[in-house]
């Protein structure tokens, strides 16, 4: 069914109980069910990746709408943000609190953001809403991705809107934000030590020593890759050319494991505890440790952990901080969370690091917070809330580990450009609305991996870092696809050093 828009703010019906209201925005708006997986006479109009990850997410489109339109002069009523932009309004009939819905918003050139509705009355049976942003580009915009490569959908003047739906299950209703990651997570990111090996890296589970056993791990200097936030160490460090893990796997002969854990549900120092029990008693392994993101934080507190034990069952001898968030990362505060799962799935979805299908288990995570905040569920989840600048362990972390540990850091000052710059930027497009003026990699800061001043061992000194810049367009998750950071790895990351 294709409707007309006039420009006005009079409410379009679209059917199924569907209504638009788009002030501002002269075209068309189309209900059509199948949209968000493409027609067979289009391009699809998901990436694999994303569009596997939903389906994997138990989530379904309701309803998909499409507006082709342009900007227009409002005749009469509009409707304004928060920050004086002209907003939209899309009406769904209410599914109840056992199939809560959100509203994915793609705009022309693949970016996305996530949209959570209100109700407008306080019956469980009034529909809900959705007010989103309503301008359209009506020329070609600076940066967007080229048509082979775009996201969801690349055309001039137009928005695609996806309304999604979840089913709850009875037990998950009303449930506080860490139980229901907490489910999550046991079934799709359980506690694993495994093997780090060329060949098998990228695939899920493999190398598993609680199926192998631990028989041929010896007391050799190994190297540890521990991953960050929403990942898994199959997905996170799925950009490593397999020549690189190969050349480590050969430098560290074969000693090479990485370290799979929750990352919502539990905080680090649960991380660091279930990792040390799951080594065989009588063991002591020294690691160098290659920690993304969040992972730092579980490196360093595994360092303060086995600070002056006599005989631990890990020695860290160094780490390598790559994008960690070492004095925190304000998209980790709850009033930033939509910020953070908006430029999580954008930049996933159109700037992947590694094949599709282990970018999809990536993104399988940021949907999960998604289907959280869906929820109506507003508590913190530990995970996240310790990546917190403001979190009380985090500023205590590093108070008992050797400062003379030799610690290296990589990170990056990424720009975004053409559409990008919408989801970090205010109205002006001038400042980044949740770092200000501060250079970050569009989820941390940049100066995180180096750490922050006053910490022992902390900052990373300028010889033993590996900066990159903002016309190297490298960002939080695309690191380990880098010539100069496997470079740097294998500098770095030896077992005579």
């Amino acid at each position: 069914m294709i409707s007309t828009l006039d420009g006005t703010a009079i409410p379009v019906d679209l059917g199924s109980g569907v209504t638009l209201r788009a002030p501002g925005l002269r075209g068309t708006a189309e209900l059509e069910p199948q949209l968000f997986g493409g027609r067979a006479d289009e391009p699809p109009l998901a990436t694999p990746a994303l569009a596997e990850a939903i389906a994997a997410a138990g989530m379904e489109q309701v309803h998909g709408v499409q507006i082709a339109a342009t900007e227009v002069p409002v005749t009469g009523l509009d409707i304004r943000g928060p920050a004086d932009e002209g907003q939209l309004v899309l009406q769904v009939p209410n599914l109840g609190v056992r199939s809560p819905q959100v509203l994915l918003l793609v705009d022309e050139a693949g970016v996305a953001t996530w949209h959570f509705p209100e109700p407008t009355g306080p019956s469980a049976a009034d529909p809900l809403e959705f007010t989103v942003e309503r301008a359209v580009a009506t020329a070609p915009i600076e940066g967007a991705q080229e048509e082979a490569d775009r996201g969801l959908v690349a055309v001039l003047g137009r928005k695609l809107l996806s309304v999604l739906v979840f089913p709850v299950v009875e037990a998950a209703v009303g449930a506080v934000a860490r139980v229901i990651a907490e489910r999550f997570e046991a079934s799709s990111r359980p506690y694993r030590w495994r093997r780090f090996a060329p060949g098998e890296f990228r695939v899920e589970g493999a190398g598993d020593l609680a199926e192998s056993g631990w028989g041929g791990v010896s007391n050799g200097r190994a190297l540890l890759f521990i991953h960050g936030t929403f990942s898994t160490s199959h997905g996170g460090f799925s950009g490593l050319p397999d020549t690189a893990v190969a050349k480590l796997w050969e430098t560290y002969g074969g000693r090479v494991y990485a370290f799979d854990h929750p990352t919502l549900s539990a905080t680090p120092a649960e991380n660091v505890e279930k990792l040390l029990t799951m080594i065989p008693s009588g063991r002591s392994i020294p690691v160098d440790i290659v920690a993304h993101s969040r992972g730092g934080l579980v490196a360093r507190t595994l360092a303060d952990a086995v600070a002056g034990l006599a005989n631990p069952p890990i020695r860290v001898r160094s780490t390598v901080f790559v994008a960690s968030p070492n004095a925190g990362t304000a998209l980790a505060d709850d009033k930033n969370i939509k910020a953070f799962i908006d430029r999580m799935t954008t930049m996933l979805n159109l700037v992947p690091d590694g094949p599709w299908s282990v970018v999809t288990d990536v993104l399988s995570g940021v949907l999960e917070v998604v289907k959280i905040v869906a929820s109506a569920v507003v508590d913190k989840l530990p995970g996240l809330q310790a990546m917190d600048p403001n979190d009380s362990v985090l500023k205590a972390l590093g108070g008992t580990a050797d400062p003379a540990l030799p610690r290296y850091a990589i990170d990056a000052e990424y720009e975004p450009t053409g559409s990008l710059l919408r989801l970090s930027r205010g109205a002006d497009l001038a400042v980044d609305l949740v770092f200000g003026n501060a250079a970050n990699d569009f989820v941390v800061p940049t100066s995180g991996a180096a750490g922050p001043t006053g910490v022992p061992g902390f900052p990373v000194p300028a010889q033993r870092r590996l900066s990159f810049g903002p016309g190297d367009g490298v960002w939080h998750c695309s690191f380990f696809s880098q010539p100069k950071t496997i470079a740097k790895l294998e500098e770095w990351c030896r077992p005579d050093a």
